[in-house]
């Protein structure tokens, strides 16, 4: 008798039940802040990519005797909040397309996911500025 009656008073018994319902839903919560977060910072880089290829593309057409180095460099001076060596290639091209003049700067930056405890392959990520030059 008396296990039923201890089975009994801890069915009825309801004190842990918000622990239990907290550990099922903190790994849950905790994935999606860390999905939010890796989200943020790829939208973040995205944007520092493209306004330095921007401003990498402006500069070339402005200086038209500017090498790829030095448009190099001025992408990098421009990428605002990202690691430096994170940047994979940044490439300069001239050239012509139905009689018009163009520059065109292409940026390729491998971010590191902020996962823990997971190994996960870096985010590539490829912008392209493209801009035609006036005669």
């Amino acid at each position: 008798m008396i296990p039923r009656r201890f089975a009994w008073h801890l069915l009825r018994d309801r004190r842990g039940a918000s622990v239990i319902e907290f550990a099922f839903a903190l790994p849950v919560a905790a994935a999606l802040m860390v999905g939010i977060l890796q989200f943020a910072l790829v939208m973040q880089a995205t944007g520092a990519i493209r306004h330095a290829a921007g401003e990498g593309v402006r500069y070339a057409n402005v200086n038209q005797e500017a090498s790829e180095t030095q448009v190099a460099a001025k992408v990098r001076q421009q990428l605002a909040g990202l690691n430096e060596n994170g940047v994979v290639a940044i490439a300069l091209e001239r050239g012509s397309s139905d009689g018009a003049a163009f520059d065109k700067v292409d940026i390729q930056y491998r971010l590191e996911p902020v996962v823990p405890f997971m190994q996960l392959n870096p985010i590539v990520l490829n912008e392209s500025a493209l801009s035609y030059v006036q005669n």
